[in-house]
């Protein structure tokens, strides 16, 4: 005979992992037949005008996994594929569902408004970068003033430890400006094309330009068409690279913190 559970079992966990926020609307109409984290089923939890997509969890925190995230990502694709979403960060995990939807309720209109902002679009990355491997030595021979600088300051020996740090200010001064020039040319080109763009910092010195855009889905193909033409107009020793489509994660900002629901309403106390 099964013995009996005691009140702190549970025959389901109270966790619920966040995947993604999408309008109530589309929830009927939503394929979730894919695998969660831990291979738990997805389902809705809703709240007026909005649902979450979550799965059950047991545990409270998740360690940034290479499964995990696969899984998290796959998950964000599959929905992206199929409605207007609003992607969460991975490992945010909600005690409850009455959590889940005491967040939606909250924010409700704001999470509307950025679900009209990203409706019908996706997100692109677009990279270029310096392929040689001396960024450094490259645009001392490109840029004429850095390479006399240079020459002046090795023409009699090893020049002076203040002396280097100056020739070095002078690079990243050039770098910075040649990397704000080519944004420009680029968000010139794709701005037709483009709903929105963010321009983040680039990673290393090889690295010209980082960008984001939100590009409406019936446009993806006039993207990468822009872009081609953009990459032609640049030395043979840059690299171009287009990646996604992304959920719309630098486009969209959730406010998401959830705390432990008063210590289980400070243990059953009146």
């Amino acid at each position: 005979m099964p013995r009996a559970k005691t009140r702190h079992e549970k025959s389901t966990p109270d966790g619920r992992y966040l995947y993604a926020v999408v309008p109530m609307e589309v929830v009927d109409s939503l394929d979730l037949d894919i695998p969660g984290i831990e291979d738990t089923d997805l389902h809705p939890v809703t709240s007026g005008q909005l649902a979450a997509i979550v799965s059950d969890i047991e545990q409270q925190t998740l360690r940034p996994e290479r499964k995990l995230l696969s899984t998290h990502s796959k998950v964000l694709g599959h929905v992206m594929d199929q409605a207007p979403m609003l992607p969460v960060a991975f490992g945010i995990i909600a005690g409850s569902e009455r959590e889940v939807r005491n967040l939606l309720a909250e924010h409700e209109n704001d999470f509307l408004t950025q679900l009209r902002a990203v409706s019908g679009n996706v997100e692109l990355g677009l990279r270029i970068r310096l392929s040689d491997p001396n960024a450094f030595g490259y645009y001392v021979n490109a840029f004429p003033e850095l390479e006399a600088m240079r020459d002046d300051l090795y023409r009699e020996g090893e020049p002076s430890r203040e002396e280097k740090i100056e020739l070095g200010k002078r690079f990243v001064d050039m770098l910075n400006g040649f990397r704000e020039e080519t944004a420009d040319r680029v968000l010139a080109g794709i701005k037709s094309v483009a709903s929105q763009t963010l321009v983040n910092e680039p990673r290393n010195e090889s690295e010209v330009v980082n960008l984001a855009a939100l590009v409406p889905q019936k446009k993806v193909n006039a993207f990468n068409a822009a872009v081609e033409k953009l990459a032609a107009t640049l030395p043979e020793n840059f690299q171009v690279d287009v990646t996604g489509p992304w959920p719309p994660y630098n486009f969209t900002h959730l406010r998401i913190h959830f705390e432990q629901e008063e210590e289980e309403a400070a243990q059953g106390a009146p």
